[in-house]
């Protein structure tokens, strides 16, 4: 399943949780009803008239006010977190780990998470440690931009670099699948559900409160009927809950068997997903969560978090002997017997023994490529994830840095022409001061002798750090990056892939959660934006040869019918502005059709058979604007 037939397959699953919702809320409008109905019959006194069962007018009461009140709880929950996958970490009870920790465990585990974002294309999300004993994990977010993974503080001191490896490419694989939004939706729905059960107690708190004020008989009868509202609510609200926890069980179980197939293609190691799961057998506390809120957040989680209970005939996964078997046939079943991990230190920088990623550049076979376009494919990780070597240990503690990550991009777009820089230094210098232009030029060193896709690999890893750039001082970084890119005149495909990534996810006013609204389900009205992406890719990778750049061209449009019988425009290079505003109108476009397009780019940049890490600079930008993950262009050793 590819990256793009995953997302539609969540988006559906989102509308079937819909549906079962809908069910679960008119089920409590009916139960709180008849609760109703009872109720004010036998408090109407000794002689109550006929029981009547139809009451309209009660009826529709009794339905606004339920839908008022589910409906108020679940917005504003799910408005809670709107921030994305970090709201989630936090509400946990999860701090975040800064990407220039210096503590072994959490410098270990930024070191797995880059890896593994940089392997599969997907954005460096945040990382989160949760104050638990427990082995567990989770990955939260509206989408990759918001993204936040956390793990326990359990797995950090428990399990070996391949087991936690494992666990986090089952986590991301849930950010390629396009889980995680269905997730955070389904905490608040589920809230809203509660919330009726929550509503019930304040109301019986309530009459205690009103009966040791108040003496007389006629109020008494009023406290009793409010308790009895109260009790009611709350015995509706938890079978609330129950339908909720069916909804979970719906969602999740396959999903994680899903995610576990997902991980071993990507690290092609079985054995260290399995291995986690091992140790969560064989570990005292297993995988449960102590905080409040893991009941509702319970189906985000790698591993059961919760006690187990009658409520485990609905659990959120699959049994832990069951995932391990599929991973390992051979394993009996008895957690008694496995042992705790070896724990080495990684091998240090420069380890002959170690491969050199900077021998490892070049072209890349188009149909491998393809393959690996928005999925976690098998080679990935093996063959991507040494990248992060390839970029010495001080430019990564840069990047990491809040102060100097800028700094860092400013120095990849400096020209190699002093002329050029000297005007490119006195810009930095007036849009942002004396100080960071004296440290651009410092920095210099350490992007010198970096490869085309070694500067894009130090780009995501400072994209993170960028993100926490206060609003108020993105305006002048974005403006000082634009007069650098401007500086000689002419725009590179380097520089207009940093632009466009760095106005994607730094932009001037950030939007957390805003969803991706498609404007458009069909390639026509797209087809002139789509003509001019092929063509300028063409151009790039064939200027001196118009013929062999004709033909590549066509091998792109020959994927799109509408574009096909298009004429070909005319470039002559990169025309940053009119690309910039084709690849706006092309983040509008549905998820099938932004497929269609990444396709036909990729045919057009691997015509002669192969995709250079020239060419994949700009389907980087392209891919961040279509919200599709593009791995880094190296080929296997």
């Amino acid at each position: 399943m590819d990256f793009f037939e995953a997302q539609e397959n969540a988006r559906r699953r989102t509308s079937r949780l819909v549906v079962f919702y809908l069910a679960a809320v008119a089920l409590i409008i009916a139960g709180v009803y008849l609760a109703a109905v009872l109720i004010l019959h036998f408090a109407a006194g000794e002689n109550p008239p006929p029981l009547a069962w139809w009451q309209p007018g009660l009826f529709g009461l009794v339905a606004v006010g339920v839908v008022i009140l589910v409906s108020a709880g679940s917005l504003i929950k799910t408005a809670s977190l709107k921030s994305g996958g970090g709201a989630v970490a936090r509400m946990l009870g999860g701090r975040v780990v800064e990407p220039n920790t210096t503590h072994p465990d959490e410098r270990r585990l930024v070191n797995v998470v880059e890896e593994m974002a940089i392997a599969s294309g997907v954005r460096i999300p945040e990382i989160y440690v949760l104050p638990e004993e427990g082995i567990n994990a989770f990955a939260a977010g509206f989408s990759a931009d918001d993204a936040a993974v956390a793990v326990t503080e359990g797995s950090l001191k428990t399990l070996s670099r391949d087991e936690l490896q494992g666990v986090i490419a089952h986590e991301f694989s849930h950010i390629l699948n396009g889980d995680m939004r269905l997730n955070i939706l389904l905490i608040g729905l589920l809230f809203g559900i509660l919330l009726l059960a929550i509503t019930g107690q304040i109301l019986i708190r309530s009459t205690f409160f009103s009966r040791s004020r108040r003496r007389d008989s006629k109020s008494g009868g009023i406290v009793i009927v409010i308790a009895l509202g109260g009790l009611a609510l709350i015995l509706i609200g938890y079978i609330g809950v129950f339908f909720g926890r069916l909804i979970q069980s719906a969602v999740s179980r396959q999903r994680e068997f899903l995610a576990d197939a997902s991980a071993v293609q990507f690290t092609r190691n079985p054995g260290g997903l399995a291995g986690a799961l091992k140790r969560i057998g064989a570990h005292a506390p297993g995988s449960v969560l102590q905080n409040k809120h893991a009941t509702e957040a319970s189906h985000l989680f790698f591993a059961n978090g919760l006690q187990r209970s009658f409520m485990s005939l609905f659990a959120t996964h699959p049994p832990l002997r069951e995932r391990i078997r599929l991973l390992d046939p051979s394993f009996n079943g008895d957690f008694t017997t496995i042992l705790p991990p070896v724990r080495t230190p990684p091998p240090p920088d420069g380890d002959p023994s170690s491969p050199n990623p900077r021998k490892q550049g070049g072209a890349i076979d188009r149909d491998q490529f393809i393959t690996r376009v928005g999925a976690m494919a098998g080679m990935t990780l093996a063959t991507n994830a040494a990248a992060l070597q390839a970029i010495p240990e001080k430019t990564r503690d840069v990047a990491h840095d809040p102060q100097s990550a800028r700094v860092l991009v400013l120095a990849l777009l400096l020209d190699p022409h002093e002329p050029v820089r000297s005007h490119q230094i006195k810009a930095v210098k007036t849009l942002l001061g004396a100080q960071m232009s004296n440290q651009t030029l410092r920095t210099i060193a350490l992007t010198t002798e970096l490869g085309r896709e070694e500067r894009l690999t130090v780009l995501d890893l400072a994209l993170p750090t960028l993100k926490r750039l206060p609003v108020e001082e993105r305006p002048a970084f974005h403006q000082a990056v634009d007069e650098l890119i401007n500086a000689n005149n002419e725009v590179s495909l380097f520089e207009f892939a940093v632009q466009q990534l760095l106005r994607r996810f730094v932009p001037l006013k950030p939007e957390p959660g805003k969803p991706r609204v498609p404007d458009f389900y069909a390639i026509k009205p797209l087809a002139p934006d789509i003509s001019l992406l092929l063509a300028t890719l063409a151009d790039s990778a064939h200027h001196d040869e118009p013929d062999l750049a004709a033909r590549a061209y066509q091998a792109g449009a020959d994927r799109l019918d509408e574009v096909r019988a298009l004429p070909r425009p005319e470039t002559a290079g990169l025309d940053a502005a009119r690309m910039a505003d084709a690849l706006e109108h092309l983040s509008r476009a549905s998820l099938p059709i932004c497929k269609r397009i990444l396709d036909a780019c990729v045919q057009t940049a691997g015509f002669d058979g192969t995709i250079e890490p020239s060419e994949a600079e700009l389907l980087r930008a392209i891919s961040a604007t279509l919200d599709c993950p593009i791995p880094p262009v190296r080929p296997p050793t």
